[in-house]
């Protein structure tokens, strides 16, 4: 019908079939993989948005936990009784996306606060 997704008879090719047929010679390694996403994003098969989140996954897999993560000791952590007025200003000065909330202490993680939840709060008031 509309939907050429087989990719034949001339009309245009779906964008699956396009990466299909860059991927005819299966990359060997991760230099043959990144030079496929390089040519995909030059050809316009994919754009530079998803060539670079591909790349990030990639480079993401070769890390390790203690490579991403933040030391205890500069968390900046949300207490589960501090009012909205009084984290806003920690939020906006540390501009994370996610704060664990604490109970009693530290290690007393309740859950984790997304800043962005935190906009409907915000606009309603």
């Amino acid at each position: 019908m509309g939907d050429d997704r087989s990719g034949g008879g001339g009309g245009k090719k779906s964008w699956i079939t396009k990466i299909a047929l860059l991927f005819s010679t299966e990359p060997r390694n991760r230099r043959d993989l990144e030079d496929v996403l390089a040519e995909a994003a030059e050809k316009e098969v994919i754009d530079e948005d998803a060539r670079s989140i591909m790349e990030g996954a990639m480079q993401v897999s070769d890390m390790q936990a203690r490579d991403i993560m933040i030391p205890r000791g500069q968390m900046v952590v949300i207490k589960a009784e501090t009012t909205l007025e009084e984290i806003l200003p920690q939020i906006i000065r540390a501009a994370h996306s996610r704060y664990p909330v604490i109970g009693d202490s530290s290690d007393d993680i309740l859950g984790i606060l997304l800043a962005k939840d935190l906009l409907p709060q915000i606009l309603s008031e």
